[in-house]
C-alpha cells in the first residue's frame, strides 16, 4: 500500500560506492589504469616493499579517519580544554599579583589606592586598544553574534583566527583585571571560533567540513563546549546553549555536544587537579583555610570534584515552610533580571544618543574604559568605601564565602561569628553583615552593568550569578536565620536555617532571570554537586523567568537589538496578535532594481534615487524574476573601475581591432545564468513551470528599458561590470 524499498539503503549506498570506486580503478575501455612509475618504483621494487605498501594504507586509513565526527569533536574538546585551562592560570597569576601589590604597600595608604587602582586601569587599557587594533568583532559576549550565525546569517570576521586571538588574550587581561566581568558568553564565542578553525583545517582530509548545514551542526556542538569547560558543567552546558543559541535544535546532534562537552570538562578538571589547585571550593579559602562549618581537610584529596563544592545538610536541607521564601528569591530575582537588563540598555543607548559624548569616545577609544575602571576601582578600594562590601574578594572568593553552609549572624550582629580566612572580609566592626550584604548588591548590581559596556571581550553571566544572585540570596538567608535563631521546629526537631542553601537558589533564580533560560538550574547543581536544593531552585528559577519575560527581553536579545543584528527575536507576553502581521504589510513594494541588461546611466540613476544598502538585481523588468542582490558600496565601486583608466585604455585598443571583434566588443553581453535545469535534457527543462516574479511590478526608471525585440543595442551591459576582462569569459551574444 505504501511502498516499500527492494534493498536496504545503506546496503544500496555500499554497494553503489563500491561500484563506482571500481570503474574509476579501471578506465573507460574496462583495462586497468597503469600506475605511475614513480608509484611502482617507491612502494613495490626493493626488499621493503611490502612494508611501503602496508604504511601507504595505513596513512590513507587514518587519514580517512581523521574525519570522523568524533576525532573533531575529541580534539574541539581537547584544545577548548587546554585554553580554558590556560587562561584560568593567567588570570589568578594576575589576581595574585594585585593582591600582592596591595599587601606590601601596606605602610603607605596612598601608595595601595595607586597600586590598586593603576593595576586593573591598565589591563583594562590594555585589552581594549588591544582587541580594537587586532579584531573589534572580539568585543563584547559573542553570545548574540552567535545566535544570529546559527540563523545562517554570514557575519565577516567573527570566526576568524585574528578574531581568536583578540579574543583570549583580551578577556584574559579583563577578567585579570578584577573588575565585574565573565567568561561565559566569550567562551561560547571562541569555543565557536576553534570549530570552525578546526573545520577548515579537517577540510584538507576531507571535504564534506566544507559543508554550510555540518559546519552549523559543528557551531552548535561547540556552543555547548564553551559553556561546558567554562564550569565544568558538561549536561548544563548543552541545556544552556540550546536555550540560547537555538530555536531548533536536531536531536542527532545531543551526541555531538554531550560527548565534547563532557570530553572538554573532563580534561579541564583533570589538569586542575594535576596543577594542585582543585581543592579551592566552598570549604576551603584561597589561603588554604578551612572553613567553619565545613568538612574540608586543609589539604583536600587529589581527585576530580565540583568547581564550588557545597556540604549542605542531605537528611534534611529544607523544611516545607521555607519554600515560600524561595518562591521570594525568585519573584525577586525576576524584577532584579529586568531591571539589570533594562539598566544595560539604558546605559548604551544614553552613551549613542550624547552626540558630543559619543563624537568624543570614537575619538578617545581608550578614554571611556579607563575611566570606568577607575570609577570602579576607586569605589572598591578596601580601605576606602570597599571595606563595607567586601572590595578586596575576587568573584571566585565571594562564590565560596557566599556558598557557605555555616550562618554569619545569628542574631544581627557581625561580632557573633568568628570570621576566619577570607570571610574576614565581611566583617565589619561599626556594622552587621546585613549592611555589608546590602551595600555589595546595590553597588555591584549597578557596577556589573556599567562594567559590561566597557568595549572589551566580557560576559555578563557570572558577575550577575556570583554578585547579585548569590548574594541577595545570602541576604534572605540571613535573615531567615536571624528571624528563626533556633530553627525551624518540625517533630520535636530542630533544624537550622542554612543561608548558603538561599545563596544556590538566589544564583540560580537570577542568572535565569537575566538569560531567560532555566538551565542555569543544572549549572547550579554540577558546580556545587549537590542536588539537595532542587525543588527551591525550580521553583526560583520557573518564577524569576515568568517575571522577567514579561517585562523585558533577555541580555542577549537586548544586545542584538543595540547592535541592530539581522536576527528576529521571540515575542515577549502580551505581543501574541502580532504573529497574524504578514511580510506583505511591512514590506516596502516601490523599490529601485536592476536588471540584467540595464545600462550605465540606469545604475547611476538608480545610486542616486535611492538610499538602499542592497539592491535586487531581476532578469528583467518584465519578468521581474528575482536573481540574488547586490551591495550598495559594491556597485558604486564597481562603476567607479567601469570608468577608470585602466578601462579606458582597454577601450582604446578594442576599437584598434579588426571590424568583426570590434562588432563583437560593442554587443550587449549578459549573465550566463547557472542553474541546475541547464544540465538536464532539453525538453524536460521545457516542461518545467514558469518562475513566479517575486517582486510587484511598480513604475520605475529602469522598467522603461528597451523590450525584449531591441536587446541587441543594449549598451554596457551587467556582466561586463562584474568582470574586468571580459575576453576571458563566455559570453552570449543578445541578437542570437
Amino acid at each position: 500500500m505504501y511502498g516499500r524499498y527492494t534493498q536496504d539503503l545503506g546496503t544500496f549506498a555500499k554497494d553503489e560506492a563500491a561500484r563506482l570506486r571500481l570503474q574509476q580503478g579501471h578506465g573507460e575501455g574496462g583495462s586497468p589504469r597503469p600506475r605511475r612509475p614513480s608509484e611502482l618504483l617507491e612502494y613495490t621494487q626493493g626488499r621493503c616493499a611490502p612494508c611501503r605498501v602496508c604504511g601507504l594504507q595505513c596513512q590513507r586509513f587514518l587519514i580517512s579517519k581523521v574525519g570522523e565526527d568524533w576525532v573533531f569533536l575529541i580534539l574541539l574538546g581537547l584544545v577548548m580544554a587546554l585554553v580554558s585551562w590556560a587562561m584560568d592560570f593567567a588570570i589568578a597569576t594576575c589576581l595574585q599579583a594585585q593582591k600582592w601589590m596591595y599587601g606590601g604597600l601596606d605602610t603607605n595608604v596612598l601608595l595601595q589606592y595607586l597600586a590598586w587602582v593603576t593595576y586593573p586601569t591598565v589591563l583594562i587599557t590594555f585589552s581594549a586598544g588591544f582587541t580594537q587594533i587586532l579584531a573589534p568583532q572580539a568585543v563584547g559576549s559573542g553570545i548574540p553574534e552567535m545566535k544570529t550565525i546559527l540563523r545562517g546569517v554570514v557575519l565577516k570576521e567573527y570566526l576568524t583566527f585574528k578574531t581568536f586571538v583578540a579574543k583570549v588574550i583580551g578577556l584574559t587581561c579583563a577578567l585579570g583585571s578584577g573588575m565585574p566581568l565573565g567568561k561565559e558568553g566569550p567562551f561560547v564565542h571562541i569555543a565557536s571560533m576553534c570549530a570552525a578553525l578546526l573545520s577548515r583545517f579537517l577540510s584538507l582530509f576531507g571535504g564534506f567540513y566544507e559543508n554550510e548545514a555540518r559546519n552549523i551542526e559543528m557551531l552548535a556542538a561547540a556552543c555547548a563546549v564553551g559553556v561546558g569547560c567554562c564550569f565544568a558543567a558538561p549536561i548544563g552546558g548543552v541545556l544552556f546553549s540550546i536555550e540560547v543559541t537555538s530555536t531548533f535544535f536536531a536531536v542527532r546532534n545531543y551526541w555531538r555536544g554531550f560527548f565534547a562537552a563532557t570530553f572538554s570538562a573532563f580534561i579541564f578538571r583533570v589538569l586542575a587537579v594535576w596543577n594542585k589547585d582543585e581543592g579551592t571550593s566552598s570549604g576551603v579559602g584561597g589561603t588554604g583555610v578551612p572553613l567553619p562549618g565545613s568538612a574540608h581537610p586543609a589539604t583536600p584529596p587529589e581527585t576530580i570534584t565540583a568547581l564550588f563544592k557545597t556540604r549542605f545538610r542531605l537528611d534534611f536541607p529544607f523544611d516545607l515552610q521555607e519554600l515560600p521564601a524561595f518562591a521570594v528569591i525568585g519573584i525577586a530575582s525576576g524584577f532584579g533580571g529586568a531591571l539589570f537588563v533594562y539598566l544595560n540598555r539604558k546605559i548604551v543607548q544614553f552613551m549613542r544618543r550624547q552626540k558630543s559624548i559619543n563624537r568624543f569616545l570614537m575619538k578617545k577609544r581608550l578614554l571611556f574604559p579607563a575611566l570606568v575602571t577607575l570609577l570602579i576601582s576607586t569605589l572598591t578600594f578596601p580601605p576606602g568605601f570597599g571595606q563595607f562590601m567586601a572590595g578586596q574578594l575576587t568573584q571566585k572568593d565571594t562564590l565560596v564565602t557566599l556558598f557557605d553552609n555555616q550562618t554569619w549572624a545569628k542574631q544581627g550582629f557581625g561580632d557573633e561569628f568568628e570570621y576566619l580566612g577570607i570571610l574576614e572580609a565581611w566583617r565589619h566592626p561599626r556594622s552587621n553583615v546585613f549592611v555589608t550584604l546590602v551595600v555589595f548588591i546595590l553597588m555591584k548590581f549597578w557596577m556589573s552593568a556599567l562594567a559590561t559596556t566597557i568595549p572589551v571581550p566580557c560576559g555578563a553571566f557570572m558577575p550577575v550569578f556570583v554578585i547579585a544572585g548569590a548574594a541577595f540570596g545570602r541576604l534572605v538567608g540571613e535573615s531567615m536565620a536571624a528571624w528563626f535563631p533556633d530553627g525551624i521546629h518540625t517533630d520535636s526537631n530542630t533544624y537550622r536555617i542554612v543561608p548558603g542553601g538561599y545563596a544556590v537558589v538566589g544564583a540560580a533564580a537570577l542568572s535565569g532571570a537575566v538569560t531567560h533560560t532555566v538551565s542555569t538550574a543544572v549549572i547550579v547543581f554540577e558546580l556545587t554537586g549537590q542536588i539537595s536544593h532542587i525543588l527551591p531552585v525550580m521553583i526560583a528559577v520557573i518564577l524569576a523567568n515568568a517575571v522577567a519575560q514579561s517585562l523585558q527581553p533577555s541580555l542577549y536579545d537586548s544586545i542584538i537589538r543595540i547592535k541592530k543584528l539581522p536576527y528576529l527575536p521571540e515575542l515577549g507576553w502580551g505581543h501574541h496578535e502580532k504573529y497574524n502581521v504578514r511580510v506583505e504589510d511591512i514590506m516596502v513594494r516601490d523599490i529601485r532594481y536592476v536588471t540584467l541588461n540595464c545600462k550605465y546611466r540606469d545604475l547611476q540613476h538608480v545610486l542616486h534615487s535611492t538610499k538602499m544598502k542592497s539592491l535586487p538585481l531581476v532578469e528583467s523588468a518584465e519578468s521581474m524574476i528575482l536573481l540574488g542582490s547586490i551591495e550598495r558600496a559594491q556597485l558604486g565601486a564597481l562603476l567607479g573601475h567601469q570608468l577608470s583608466p585602466q578601462r579606458r585604455l582597454q577601450a582604446l585598443r578594442q576599437k584598434a581591432l579588426p571590424e568583426d571583434a570590434h562588432q563583437l566588443s560593442n554587443a550587449s553581453i549578459r549573465f550566463q545564468i547557472s542553474t541546475e535545469a541547464s544540465s538536464v535534457p532539453p525538453s524536460r527543462a521545457a516542461s518545467r513551470k514558469p518562475l513566479k516574479p517575486a517582486l510587484k511590478r511598480v513604475p520605475s526608471s529602469l522598467a522603461e528599458t528597451s523590450p525584449a525585440g531591441t536587446t541587441d543595442h543594449a549598451g554596457i551591459a551587467l556582466k561586463s561590470l562584474f568582470c574586468a576582462n571580459t575576453a576571458a569569459e563566455p559570453t552570449e551574444v543578445s541578437g542570437r
